[in-house]
């Protein structure tokens, strides 16, 4: 790829920029530590506060759309189709949500990085898709696949910052060595301005010595960016999500609704 398209690219990255949505790659190239329930009721609890907001489910899985509610069918254009279709834009596949907006997945994005082999800007796709979405929403929140593959990066190329999820664990920190090397490459080559907005702590018990040293020692090896808020053990949480909502419509009393809605307050007041 020539040096010449990266220049225009991050040309229309920096135009783009004071008149577009903030777009937030939520990400740990490890599952289980509470990314797209993070995705889903951050995006959820953005909406309640007032604000526009479209989620990206970037993962075959489909976790996000499920916990949604939203079901894969025949007759439904997913972000799959996005990808393979280059006629299509963004605005043809979203479908609206719990008071907030969805570009669901499909499973055939498990394909993406063998179909579009060879393509030339293929880790941009997603970030142009989405530039034609700047007016609409305040925030674009894109649950990633938990590794660090071809659609990761192409949500990283989109995004201006990423929210890590991270459990109390004491390889956590051992674990996010990977994230940082493959940032480097998307700064160097993709996206100059991609930066870690914070690390959130998922499943958090303050009554555990390990989970409060852990959290201490986040906040020492990443000086500011690790956000006051934790989002602690709730088991109402895992619950939401079989219900085909958002924790503030399932479980609206709970600490996991008090924590996703002061998750999202700090958002707003470091980077909204």
């Amino acid at each position: 790829m020539t040096s010449s398209y990266f220049k225009t690219y991050r040309q229309m990255k920096l135009f783009t920029k004071s008149i577009m949505m903030k777009t937030i790659s939520i990400t740990n190239q490890k599952g289980g530590v509470g990314k797209t329930t993070t995705a889903v009721n951050l995006s959820a609890g953005l909406a309640r506060r007032g604000f526009r907001v479209l989620l990206v489910d970037s993962d075959p899985q489909c976790n996000a759309s499920t916990h949604l509610g939203v079901t894969h069918e025949e007759d439904k254009r997913t972000l799959d189709d996005l990808y393979y279709q280059p006629e299509l834009q963004a605005v043809d596949i979203i479908q609206p949500a719990r008071g907030f907006d969805l570009l669901p997945a499909g499973q055939a994005l498990a394909y993406a990085e063998q179909k579009l082999a060879g393509v030339p800007g293929r880790e941009m796709i997603l970030s142009e898709k989405l530039a034609g979405l700047s007016a609409r929403y305040d925030f674009c929140i894109i649950d990633c696949p938990p590794n660090l593959g071809f659609l990761t990066i192409n949500a990283y190329t989109a995004s201006e910052g990423l929210i890590i999820t991270v459990k109390p664990e004491y390889f956590a920190l051992e674990g996010l060595k990977q994230i940082h090397s493959i940032l480097g490459f998307i700064r160097k080559r993709l996206n100059p301005d991609l930066d870690v907005l914070g690390y959130v702590i998922t499943d958090f018990d303050a009554r555990k010595n390990q989970h409060k040293e852990i959290r201490q020692a986040m906040i020492r090896t990443f000086n500011g960016k690790v956000f006051d808020t934790t989002i602690r053990t709730n088991a109402r949480l895992s619950d939401c999500s079989s219900a085909g909502s958002s924790i503030f419509e399932f479980a609206p009393k709970t600490y996991g609704a008090i924590d996703y809605m002061n998750l999202a307050k700090e958002l707003e007041v470091r980077h909204g």
